[in-house]
């Protein structure tokens, strides 16, 4: 029996490092045509400017209750500035070790780069009570009937799509966002 459990123990852990090896580093790209996202052949951070233009399309819109009172419209911010999303969810431990990461980004650039933090399906109270403890300092949008999450394909949290001054959607980047991935909207 032991002779048996060891090598399909071993051909699992293969099967997973392979399939996490394989996903990383994948972008996507948005079909307006069905509001949905795609995984992109190229990652857009190693596509020339030129090439990027060709290949990005406009972020899929979106209106959703913004956390405190009003709303918040996506295409708001076109020709403004580049927005950043955030979808997470207060349970997500990576989200509690990221935002308050990505709020310091948002001190430093917010004249230059809006980020609006989308939670996933949470209550008003819990995303306020957990915004509240992070000393969050971005808009939060609350996406309570899955709308958001819906548009972009988003399956988890701790997801930040990044997209351009003009409305296009550059980037998927699943986990922790960095400051160079912010200074990439913006230079």
């Amino acid at each position: 029996m032991k002779k048996i459990i060891i090598p399909v123990l071993l051909v699992i852990g293969v099967a997973i490092v392979s399939f996490s090896l394989s996903s990383n580093g994948n972008s996507f790209i948005a079909n307006t045509e069905t509001n949905t996202l795609q995984v992109a052949e190229k990652s857009p951070s190693k596509v020339s400017e030129a090439e990027n233009k060709d290949t990005t399309q406009l972020a899929p819109d979106f209106s959703l209750t913004k956390l405190g009172g009003g709303n918040i419209q996506l295409s708001d911010y076109r020709g403004k500035k580049p927005v950043i999303l955030d979808f997470w969810a207060s349970w997500c431990p990576n989200c509690r070790r990221d935002m308050p990461k990505l709020n310091e980004f948002y001190q430093i650039y917010k004249d230059r780069v809006e980020v609006i933090g989308v939670n996933l399906g949470e209550s008003e109270s819990d995303a306020q009570d957990f915004i509240s403890s992070k000393n969050i300092s971005f808009p939060i949008a609350l996406d309570s009937s899955g709308q958001a999450a819906s548009l972009y394909q988003m399956n988890y949290a701790n997801v930040h799509v990044l997209i351009d001054k003009n409305g296009n959607l550059i980037r998927v980047i699943p986990g922790d966002i960095s400051e160079s991935d912010i200074l990439s909207l913006i230079q």
